[in-house]
């Protein structure tokens, strides 16, 4: 059985960081992964993206400017559940335990989120550090995208299954990738890139596609001329709870 993804973007104020970390990851957190239908949960901290193209001589990726997306990228929680009905059904387990917690949600700034489906996954080469739906991975670099025109929206399906999916199976470091559809949010498109980890220093997990090229010469145009992202994306971090357990 797929999972489907809740993924919720949102800053918190510098001097609230602290109590607000430690009542998530005290009280919240172990409440959400205990719901009825949740599989596991991951909180992430995004690692900030310099202004400048991440990939030598690549395009400069085009992020919304739309006033309706709310721009929080700092923190970043992974719900994962059996069913959409999870989230969305009558009396759905997520939402009594938002409407319960909406004082202290309060302090989730610059909130957003989106629940996604998922169109493909592919196992990578560290498949055996965390089975599918055992849990949150220990890195991850989540994008949620646009296509700019309806007409993208093929190139942009064969540009995953010529060069990308090819390249995440074989990617150093990675547990897996999926490509995901959103049934509600601001994205239509979205992708977890799974990772044993995020060393210091790094900001995203590009150069390990670049590194993993075995020659596929894809054709067409390169995806970040006709997709925009959400703010400040995509959203490299790691996780902070579950705390990772030193290897």
């Amino acid at each position: 059985m797929s999972e489907v993804l809740m993924a919720e973007w949102f800053d918190i104020a510098d001097d609230a960081r602290d109590g607000v970390w430690a009542w998530m990851h005290k009280d919240y957190l172990p409440a959400l992964q205990s719901a009825q239908g949740v599989a596991w949960v991951g909180h992430y901290e995004i690692v900030a993206l310099p202004d400048r193209p991440y990939i030598e001589g690549a395009p400069r990726r085009k992020q919304t400017s739309d006033p309706a997306v709310a721009p929080g990228w700092q923190n970043v929680v992974l719900t994962a559940a059996i069913s959409p009905d999870v989230f969305f059904g009558p009396g759905n387990p997520v939402e009594k335990l938002h409407k319960t917690h909406a004082g202290k949600r309060a302090a989730f700034e610059n909130y957003r989120s989106a629940v996604f489906i998922e169109e493909q996954v592919i196992n990578a080469p560290e498949v055996r550090a965390l089975p599918y739906g055992m849990g949150p991975p220990p890195a991850m670099q989540l994008g949620n995208f646009n296509a700019d025109r309806p007409e993208d929206e093929i190139e942009l399906a064969r540009w995953y299954r010529a060069e990308r999916f090819p390249r995440v199976s074989v990617s150093r470091g990675m547990i897996r990738g999926r490509k995901l559809l959103s049934m509600a949010g601001w994205p239509k498109h979205g992708v977890l890139w799974e990772f044993t980890d995020l060393p210091e220093g790094e900001f995203s997990f590009e150069p390990r596609f670049i590194e993993a090229d075995r020659h596929e010469n894809w054709p067409g145009r390169h995806v970040l001329e006709y997709v925009t992202h959400a703010p400040h994306g995509p959203h490299a971090g790691r996780r902070i709870w579950l705390p990772v357990q030193p290897s």
